[in-house]
């Protein structure tokens, strides 16, 4: 069953999850959620995340097809309308079409892709969506990912992956409004547009889909991690001790105090003071610091109006697209105090919670599936692209292309060809030895030290005893004697297929000119089924001459086919014989003495009459007539081989 793994790039955590299945029919194996160390937002803050991204895979020890999610705030979002329909088309187009909206960097350095999202204005091309990220970014994730072991074959936005796990969730599913009394018929609910938000640490992702179809994405850069900052700024602490400070206010509900490290400025002036007495520095100087509950409330309040402005200037560029109806929210910022009355507030219609865990197997505690599940919405919609789920955009292009796929076959590959190796091998071994069995059948040659070349199956019957005598196979050709040895030494020399009918050519040849010493031209034949039937019933006429009386032949069946000597050759004539009346084994005996008469005779086909084979089966007619009689099984071996040109014949 189908492996995917996602994983979702954060600025403060790594999310990862995998997922096994269908895209309607997924079940979530196992999850990770990896802190990403501090570090400043500049070039060295890349190296951090791939450390953290291959530090989560391996403590989670996922496997499985990866897809890495790129965040979208490092991206650049146009909606442009191309003359063309199409994907290949486009492709070919994008990147001078979308040139020109783009005046702050140049096209030629970022991995450019599109979605087709509706018609153009005009109705002659496609309007589409294009994503375009910068090459030294995403090239320094990859690179750095391949060498810490992973590779992954798919990187999407993380925004793109938003929508995928709300369209699984059933989140652009039309609404019904329920009937107001039980006369009136249910109507479907007011067309608008359904937006999904995505609050995070750093950003806040916002989707708007309107009748299942992306109509625009966002990333506004602002998330929870300011009230942590704030805090960290004001107090002279890292952002790690703010965040669990203020965590620990809302949890508690009362103010919070620790002791946390002087800040840089006060151990500068220690080191100084040292140098003076001569002194050493203490390895940690601690410092006892209050954060309250009040300014912790403070600062989210802050939060909170600052997005609020935000969303109003994006929702006051979306009145063209018409109005909200439905809103949904996930991201590990959704319990932000006040988020949701300000959300209600700003969109008009009440935010309902997108819980991609409700409609995904799993084995994870209530508990644990509410705290996790909003954290894990875009690392779902990534991992879902393996499994099924709706297509978005493909940033390994060019020359950061995947070029690994046979990497992934070579195994599967080399073991196809195997078996296919093997099969051939056992297929070539069976066909030599379908070929050596018909060999024998027909007639291949060995070797005998004293009597010189002989033959197996077929050849052995038809020259055993038969040719021994030179005055009885002489045939005279250009001018000589063609005698049994010669027959012999060109059979040895014929391929094996051929023998039977170069065998039989020559036949043919001394029956010609026996014929034409003769003057008789009778229609011979090799020994054969029919020539022991004729013989067959010759024996059965002379024995009615002999007082054998009515009879019935009820059935007959002949076995020409040779597998042993002399009375174990396998060949047989059996028949069923059916005689009325009291004297019916008397019949039987004159029938029985009429074989045994014929079996004595040099030139016939039949070798035995099997008494011991016989079987006897006694019947009788009706109840009035009351004659009784019986049927005989009788078995007559024939000879292994015989004259063809027996006197005997009629």
């Amino acid at each position: 069953m189908a492996k995917s793994i996602g994983i979702d790039v954060g600025d403060f955590s790594i999310k990862v999850v995998e997922l096994e299945g269908s895209y309607r029919k997924t079940r979530l194996l196992r999850y990770g959620i990896h802190r990403v160390a501090d570090a400043p937002k500049s070039e060295d803050h890349k190296p951090i995340i791939v450390k953290a991204i291959t530090a989560a895979l391996a403590e989670g020890k996922f496997q499985g097809d990866m897809v890495l999610g790129y965040p979208s705030r490092e991206a650049v979002l146009r909606t442009i309308d191309v003359p063309f329909r199409g994907k290949d088309l486009i492709r070919k187009v994008i990147k001078a079409e979308v040139e020109g909206a783009m005046q702050s960097q140049s096209v030629d350095d970022m991995v450019v892709d599109f979605l087709e999202i509706g018609n153009s204005a005009d109705g002659s091309g496609s309007k589409v969506m294009v994503a375009a990220v910068p090459k030294p970014g995403l090239r320094a994730i990859i690179d750095g990912l391949h060498k810490g072991g992973c590779d992954p074959e798919f990187v999407d936005l993380d925004t793109m992956a938003l929508f995928r796990t709300a369209d699984w969730c059933g989140a652009f599913d039309v609404a019904i409004t329920p009937p107001a009394k039980a006369d009136e018929k249910a109507s479907a609910a007011p067309e608008g547009a359904v937006v999904v938000l995505d609050i995070g640490s750093r950003s806040t992702r916002v989707l708007v889909v309107r009748g299942g179809a992306i109509v625009d994405m966002r990333c506004i850069r602002l998330g929870d991690a300011n009230v942590f900052e704030s805090l960290a700024r004001t107090h002279s602490i890292v952002i790690d001790e703010a965040r669990t400070a203020a965590q620990t206010c809302l949890a508690t509900g009362g103010d919070w105090t620790g002791e946390v490290a002087a800040p840089v400025a006060e151990l500068a002036e220690l080191a100084v003071l040292a140098e003076v007495v001569e002194a050493a520095v203490p390895a940690v100087v601690l410092r006892k610091i209050t954060i309250g509950l009040d300014e912790v409330k403070a600062e989210q309040d802050i939060y909170v109006q600052r997005l609020s402005r935000e969303l109003m200037r994006f929702l006051a560029s979306q009145s063209r697209n018409g109005g909200v109806a439905r809103l949904w929210i996930t991201g590990g910022a959704v319990r932000t105090l006040g988020m949701k009355e300000m959300l209600a507030e700003v969109f008009g219609v009440e935010p309902r919670s997108l819980d991609p865990l409700a409609s995904l197997q799993h084995s994870l505690s209530p508990e644990e599936a509410e705290t996790v599940g909003p954290q894990l919405a875009a690392a779902i919609g990534l991992a879902l692209l393996r499994v099924g789920g709706p297509e978005g955009f493909q940033l390994r292009q060019e020359d950061l292309a995947y070029t690994k796929g046979f990497e992934r076959v070579k195994f599967p590959l080399a073991i196809a060809c195997m078996v296919a190796l093997f099969t051939a091998i056992v297929y070539g071994v069976k066909l030599n030895n379908d070929v050596k069995n018909l060999q024998y059948r027909i007639g291949t040659e060995y070797i005998d030290p004293k009597q010189g070349p002989l033959f197996y199956g077929m050849m052995n019957a038809l020259l055993a005893n038969w040719a021994k005598d030179s005055k009885r196979f002489v045939l005279r050709e250009n001018n000589k004697d063609y005698k049994e040895k010669d027959l012999l030494r060109d059979l040895a020399v014929t391929p094996v297929a051929n023998r039977v009918k170069f065998f039989h050519d020559k036949l043919s040849k001394y029956l010609i000119a026996q014929q034409q010493a003769s003057g008789v031209y009778e229609d011979l034949s090799l020994d054969s089924g029919l020539a022991v039937l004729v013989r067959f019933f010759e024996v059965v006429k002379r024995a009615e001459d002999q007082g054998l009386g009515k009879y019935l032949i009820c059935k007959y069946d002949i076995t020409m086919k040779v597998t042993g000597l002399g009375d174990k050759s396998g060949r047989a004539l059996n028949f069923t014989i059916s005689f009325r009346g009291e004297d019916f084994r008397e019949r039987e005996s004159r029938l029985r003495d009429a074989f045994e008469a014929e079996c004595n005779q040099p030139d016939s086909p039949f070798l035995k009459y099997d008494t011991l084979a016989t079987k006897e089966t006694l019947f009788s007619d009706t109840a009035e007539t009351g004659v009784k009689g019986a049927y005989f099984d009788v078995k007559v071996i024939v000879r292994e081989s015989f004259s063809p040109f027996g006197g005997a014949k009629q």
